[in-house]
């Protein structure tokens, strides 16, 4: 019982802070030719093909797929999306990464703020306190890079303040020379927002079948389960006003929508 409460007090705040996801894709379950969906390659970069990206579906933090990345001795391969910001919002972004082999120099961000169609300089960036948060993270400057752990999940979680005059963020991922990286449940969104967060007292769930019905919830409300020790199991997008249960044995589970949860049992 400890933990389910403690799972519970951990959701709430999670949501509370982090708000709405303004990525497409950030788990990387949509594929399309071989491709995550909702990814791009920035247009100046021509690396595509010097690298070797794969669905992985063994290794990863969140729903079914993560993004694995192979790469040569010739370029640093990076993906992005452009996501409209409001200047002096506070937004947090979290990254999951498994670095599988490298030396060192293996994986980091590259993301900036845009106004228009203009990046911030690094000089902007330094004066606004974001040149580390953005593009150094874990040390100064950019000569630095995630901290070189093997073998094994990492997160990287930074919060920071929208610039004056600035229209976009450009949220910006790379993978380095020779290196095997593997990438998971991205977040960028507004702090303290929530958004489809029903009333404790309207929101109603049960099980029906192989179905979860949730009641006095909007379409397209982002549906999390856990299990009762706190492991995520599944992630579905809430349609005509329930969710199929993907193959979960019986047993206790958590649901979450927005920031309120509720147990079911199978």
């Amino acid at each position: 019982m400890k933990k389910i409460t403690f799972l519970l007090s951990f959701v709430a705040c999670a949501i509370f802070a982090q708000g709405q996801n303004l990525l497409v894709n950030p788990s990387f379950e949509t594929w399309a030719d071989g491709k995550p969906t909702g990814w791009t390659i920035p247009v100046t970069a021509s690396h595509a093909s010097s690298i070797t990206i794969t669905q992985e579906t063994s290794l990863k933090t969140d729903g079914s797929n993560s993004f694995k990345i192979v790469t040569d001795a010739n370029n640093n391969p990076a993906y992005q999306q452009i996501i409209p910001t409001t200047p002096g919002k506070t937004y947090t972004l979290n990254i999951d990464y498994y670095i599988v082999s490298g030396d060192g120099t293996d994986a980091r961000i590259w993301c900036n703020f845009k106004n228009g169609a203009t990046f911030l300089s690094d000089t902007e960036l330094t004066s606004a306190g974001l040149l580390e948060k953005l593009k150094g993270p874990g040390g100064s400057g950019l000569t630095n890079y995630f901290p070189d752990v093997k073998g094994s999940w990492q997160k990287y979680s930074v919060e920071f303040v929208a610039p004056a005059n600035t229209t976009d963020f450009a949220f910006e991922f790379r993978t380095y020379k020779t290196t095997t990286v593997i990438w998971d449940n991205m977040f960028f969104g507004e702090k303290t927002t929530s958004t489809n967060n029903p009333s404790s007292s309207s929101f109603k769930i049960h099980v029906d079948g192989k179905n979860l019905v949730v009641k006095n919830v909007a379409e397209g409300s982002k549906v999390e389960i856990f299990s009762a020790l706190g492991a995520k199991v599944q992630t579905s997008e809430l349609t005509g006003g329930s969710v199929i249960l993907n193959n979960l044995s019986k047993g206790m589970y958590i649901v979450r929508v927005g920031k309120l949860t509720q147990k079911i049992t199978l």
